[in-house]
């Protein structure tokens, strides 16, 4: 694997836009979090026991590590964004689905980053994939927080991007963990890129897929 470089002309990045159903706006009065940094740090550990969340909890984490900041318009139109979590170049590739008891068996809901919100999916089919997810950890109970990466959006910046995007996927999962931990919450990041699941319900979009993620509950 090569060392990342910037371009000296940055690529276009396609235009994307997921299908979506319904959209349930998540609250913005957010519980605040009171652990101790230090307890956060020594009681974080990944547990395969979950129990049902609701969906304040779930806005709550969203919002700590994925919800934008502030946003900045580069010259070519594209935006970066600051967020909870670190991305190479502020391109934050890696899209966060959401799938939970206290939404739907089987449904996956996109997470907009801009207006906090959870956005019902029409193109992904969850059993098969869920089935995937309770064959190496068990689901009962747990909601899901999957990455899907959209690898153009680090490649239009940069030569050799790859294992930028796999760090950015570093950041998110770090940074679910530590939120989750802090309140009370347990987590268990899911050994599988979740493919060809991904890939295949975006099968017209190029460069688009799975890029692993977690079990929270």
């Amino acid at each position: 694997m090569n060392n990342p470089r910037i371009k000296t002309v940055e690529d276009d990045v396609p235009t994307f836009n997921y299908s979506i159903k319904e959209v349930i706006k998540l609250s913005r009065e957010i519980q605040p979090l009171h652990t101790n940094f230090d307890t956060v740090i020594n009681n974080r550990k990944s547990s395969r026991v979950f129990n049902k969340i609701t969906l304040q909890q779930i806005g709550d984490i969203l919002w700590y590590v994925a919800k934008v900041r502030n946003t900045f318009l580069q010259d070519n139109g594209y935006i970066l964004t600051h967020r909870g979590t670190a991305s190479a170049g502020a391109r934050h590739p890696i899209d966060l689905i959401i799938n939970s008891p206290v939404l739907s068996e089987k449904d996956f809901y996109y997470y907009n980053p801009f207006e906090h919100s959870l956005n019902n999916l029409d193109n992904i089919k969850g059993s098969a994939f869920l089935e995937h997810i309770n064959d190496i950890v068990k689901t009962d109970n747990a909601t899901i927080i999957w990455f899907v990466a959209h690898k153009y959006r680090t490649h239009a910046k940069y030569i050799d991007a790859d294992s930028l995007l796999w760090r950015d996927a570093g950041a998110l999962i770090n940074g679910i963990q530590m939120v989750c931990t802090a309140m009370n919450l347990h987590s268990c990041a899911v050994g599988t890129l979740g493919e060809p699941f991904i890939s295949d319900s975006f099968k017209n979009q190029e460069g688009i897929f799975g890029a692993g993620g977690l079990l929270i509950g």
